[in-house]
């Protein structure tokens, strides 16, 4: 299957962004990713960089004249969160593929990816659960937050090239570019608020059947996880991959995790991540000095 990635990068997820293109590389070295670059300065940096398997597009080159007139109305993360469908139908576009599938620049893979569409090759639309599995959290608290947030989690969504497919990413793509904002006790909690609706407006929509696919801060308390042969597991499986959201960077190399400030269960693979993260900024500080990919004020506040 012509299966390819891709991701929108902005330079406050610059260090993930290249974090998530190494581990994509070693565990699956043929595989393309295409990453939209919201800065100029993420560019350039991606320029100089020059992976083999990244393919770069700026705003410009999109074909939705609506996407630069939103940059004025949205805030970052907002317009970032809006640019996932439109990015998905580009990758469409540049590389006639069958399979196009979406990746938060802060996931990071720990093994190959491909078993997971091999195992549900039929299927239109692949969305990943999101349930909340938070042990120090009420009962009553982790409910009212799965109401916010919404049954999926829209940093890895595939989409297959067929009309019911491409139908639900049209979809997807009018309501973001119509309304995509953080405000979830109004309903809004960006792209992902109308991942709950996918299963019901539309026919060859599945939940991701293959064990270890996009865990994250919400969920990792309900798994276990070990090391074995050289492969990473979380309970009986490999873990495919992790989604490291809520880590920002400061001068420094200081890593602030925004979700876990008091959590003391953490999974014992995020020092790993944390020293893969200050490798990437010596190495961007080798290839583009000055280059500032650091969280503002503003991505602090942001959830």
């Amino acid at each position: 299957m012509n299966n390819v990635f891709c991701t929108v990068v902005s330079r406050l997820r610059a260090y993930q962004a290249i974090a998530l293109f190494l581990s994509l590389r070693e565990v699956c070295p043929q595989t393309i990713i295409y990453a939209l670059c919201v800065d100029d300065s993420v560019g350039a940096l991606l320029e100089r960089l020059a992976l083999p398997n990244v393919r770069l597009l700026g705003i410009e080159e999109l074909r939705e004249p609506a996407v630069s007139r939103l940059r004025q109305s949205r805030t970052l993360a907002e317009y970032c969160w809006t640019l996932k469908p439109v990015m998905i139908e580009a990758a469409f576009q540049a590389a006639q593929a069958e399979r196009v599938t979406y990746l938060d620049s802060d996931l990071f893979f720990w093994n190959d990816p491909l078993p997971l569409f091999a195992r549900q090759a039929e299927e239109d639309v692949l969305l990943s659960k999101g349930d909340i599995s938070v042990s120090s959290l009420a009962p009553w608290l982790v409910d009212y937050l799965q109401g916010l947030m919404g049954n999926y989690n829209s940093g890895l969504i595939s989409f297959r090239n067929t009309s019911a497919g491409l139908a639900c990413l049209r979809w997807w793509k009018d309501s973001c570019l119509r309304a995509c904002f953080h405000h979830p006790q109004e309903g809004d909690f960006g792209d992902q608020t109308y991942l709950n609706e996918m299963p019901q407006r539309f026919s060859g929509v599945a939940d991701i059947a293959t064990p270890g696919v996009n865990l994250g801060h919400w969920n990792y308390a309900g798994h276990r996880y070990s090391f074995f042969d050289g492969k990473l597991y979380v309970d009986n499986s490999k873990l495919i991959c992790y989604h490291f959201s809520g880590f920002r960077i400061l001068p420094g190399g200081v890593i602030l995790q925004i979700h876990e400030r008091e959590r003391t269960d953490l999974p014992f693979f995020y020092p790993i991540y944390s020293g893969i993260l200050r490798e990437v900024m010596a190495l961007t500080e080798r290839i583009l000095p000055g280059f500032d990919g650091y969280a503002d004020e503003e991505d602090l506040e942001t959830l």
